[in-house]
């Protein structure tokens, strides 16, 4: 045993040579015992000019010198040889720089295979040679040696700092049950305690986050009030967004917004902006989601596809919003410039909700020039080609669809009557389609509300009552004595009540159902009677064409209805009071209004779906799970499926 090396740091009182030394030597010597005097050492040492110059070359790290002056030596005096303990540390020293090079090169073999044949470089003297190996361990996927070496330094090393920053590099090679073993070793007594705490944070960040991208996960009580805590604690955006994206994929958008709010404020960036506008996409604020969405969609390629995604939706609302000009006028470049079949179709649909016919087929045709096998493009090209009166192109449509589309199919047969409003298909999230040619569609075009027809439309729970129940002034060219061409622009005030309830019907024709109101009121004033009668019939299906429930019903009541209409009038407002309730999320009010709407009339499949999710949204999974057994007795398999489905996940926590 040389201890040459460390007489020398003694002698020149470098205490922490020494500490490093002595570190050194027991490594090597277990049974070895430093003297408890270190001037005992350094007063024996006999001073060799030579060597002593070889010392400080070393201590300043100028080994190469330190080479070429032992050679310089040896080549005047053959006979002379350098202290051991010199040559030994010189090549611990160029082994640790060679290992160094190799870990920063990525050399991960190279690094082990140093390590083996230089074990004097594995103790805590050389916590960064050992952090170096462990990761090279890791890299060649021995992860289980990797831990072993983290294991050997907090087991063996005492700097707090070296410690805990063992377990920060951890935390970035290895498994996180790994990591999680690792704690054990933390030190709560002493001089210098440990605080793994940042180290358990982590731990637990990681573990919601990996629940918040996967919905079959639920984080536990105790890590969602971690992570919770370092939002608090911290004004980095880095918890609050991974909260933010668990409350989003585990049913809770509103807290999830603010979260997503809070992120954007600390510049939580494109990932922040994307969680706000898919946030206020699930909350159904359509309108401010494609405003925000917008601001951000040339900033990362996840904003162009949620930007896309919201224009998409706000295009496809039943019923059909009145968009500003300016609105339409961003998303129509954007849908072209993406090459994005599921805008242009949601533009067609747009297009033909407000009868703007030739430019519906328009969209659609582009719709189907960027995806070729796209159905629901190509049933809205067949509707609109039947409504522009097109038959060599609708013929040519049915030929090349009717194998692959029942509906195309139905309305060639003429099941569909033609002037039936479709609902408006749900949108499929998909990629932008490349390399096809681009062609010049017109744009949308939005006329003053004042003179754009209002939608064509039946409502949801009208056109689902059976038929002779059906409302027969909703859809246009369905009553009975009704004019095409007639005069719409008269003004209603001073007319006979007939001519009045005449205007009325007119302006339903024309899918201007307040305007209708107003003349239905004016007959309704000033008639009595079979005409007054009539005249609140048509003012209350004005309203309800406009979703206007509370008003119909006052309507109604202006005048007595035969029985058969009083029946319809009641479904139809009911029916419009549970869609409301079911939209802002009154669920309870839903399945009253359903309910007493059961009682006068049989209960359709889209309105028991509704009641089935409602159920659903209260939590109450057998009676949801009933309605859609039910739906699905009448044939309506897909989308009752669905609900069981749903049900079916619902429950299995609960078994478990």
């Amino acid at each position: 045993m040389d201890e040459s090396a460390l007489r020398y740091f003694a002698s020149q009182g470098d205490t922490r040579r020494v500490n490093a030394e002595i570190a050194r030597l027991r490594a090597l010597y277990p049974n070895w015992t430093p003297p408890s005097d270190m001037s005992q050492l350094s007063g024996t040492v006999t001073v060799d000019p030579i060597i002593d110059r070889l010392w400080n070359l070393y201590k300043e790290d100028r080994i190469a010198e330190v080479r070429a002056a032992i050679a310089e030596r040896q080549s005047s005096d053959p006979n002379w040889k350098p202290p051991e303990e010199l040559t030994t540390a010189l090549e611990t020293t160029e082994s640790r720089r060679r290992l160094t090079n190799a870990s920063d090169s990525g050399q991960w073999r190279t690094v082990l295979n140093i390590a083996t044949e230089n074990p004097n470089l594995l103790t805590c003297v050389n916590v960064d040679v050992l952090w170096r190996v462990a990761e090279a361990f890791a890299k060649t996927e021995q992860s289980d040696r990797s831990r072993d070496v983290y294991t050997y330094l907090l087991t063996n090393c005492a700097n707090p700092g070296e410690r805990l920053a063992t377990l920060q590099k951890a935390l970035g090679l290895l498994p996180d049950n790994q990591v999680a073993d690792l704690l054990q070793f933390e030190r709560k007594t002493g001089n210098e305690p440990d605080n793994f705490d940042s180290i358990r944070e982590e731990l637990a960040r990681r573990r919601v986050e990996r629940a918040s991208n996967d919905e079959t996960m639920t984080a536990t009580a105790e890590d969602l009030a971690v992570v919770e805590r370092m939002t608090r604690n911290s004004d980095e955006p880095g918890p609050v967004l991974v909260l933010a994206w668990y409350n989003y994929h585990h049913g809770n958008p509103a807290r999830a917004l603010e979260l997503f709010k809070t992120a954007l404020d600390r510049k939580g960036g494109n990932k922040a902006a994307e969680g706000y506008a898919m946030s206020l996409r699930a909350l159904e604020r359509l309108t401010e989601a494609e405003a925000f969405a917008y601001d951000w969609h040339d900033k990362a390629p996840e904003n162009m596809k949620v930007y896309l995604d919201v224009a998409t939706a706000l295009l496809s609302q039943d019923p059909p919003p009145r968009l500003e000009t300016r609105i339409v006028a961003r998303i129509v470049p954007i849908a072209m410039s993406q090459r994005f079949p599921d805008g242009a179709q949601a533009l067609g649909w747009y297009a033909y909700n407000t009868s703007q016919f030739q430019t519906a087929r328009s969209w659609f045709r582009q719709a189907l020039g960027w995806r070729a096998d796209d159905e629901p493009s190509a049933y809205g090209l067949a509707l609109t080609t039947q409504r522009l009166n097109d038959r060599a192109g609708f013929g040519a449509i049915v030929a090349q669809w009717r194998d692959r589309s029942e509906r195309i199919a139905d309305l060639a047969d003429g099941t569909v009557p033609q002037a039936a409003q479709p609902r408006v298909p749900s949108i499929r999230t998909a990629q932008p389609v490349d390399n096809l040619p681009q062609v010049s569609l017109p744009q949308v075009s939005m006329r003053p509300a004042a003179m754009r027809a209002e939608t064509p439309r039946t409502f949801v729970e009208t056109s689902s009552l059976p038929a002779e129940t059906r409302p027969r002034t909703v859809t246009v060219g369905t009553r009975t004595g009704a004019r095409r061409g007639c005069l719409v622009t008269r003004n209603p005030e001073g007319l006979a009540p007939d001519a009045a309830v005449a205007l009325g019907w007119c302006l339903m024709e024309a899918n201007r159902p307040l305007e209708a109101a107003s003349a239905f009121d004016e007959a309704i004033r000033r008639g009595g009677g079979r005409t007054r009668e009539e005249a609140a019939y048509g003012k209350s299906l004005a309203y309800l064409r406009k979703n206007l429930t509370s008003e119909a019903a006052v309507a109604a009541a202006q005048a007595p209805q035969t029985g058969e209409r009083r029946v319809e009038l009641s479904a139809s407002i009911l029916g419009q009071r549970a869609l409301a309730a079911y939209r802002d999320g009154r669920y309870v009010e839903t399945i009253l209004a359903l309910s007493e709407r059961a009682r006068i009339v049989p209960e359709q499949t889209d309105l028991m779906l509704i009641r089935g999710w409602s159920y659903y949204k209260l939590g109450r999974y057998q009676d949801a799970e009933k309605v859609f057994r039910a739906v699905q007795r009448t044939g309506n398999s897909e989308d009752a499926s669905i609900g069981l489905n749903a049900v079916l996940e619902a429950r299995i926590p609960a078994r478990q």
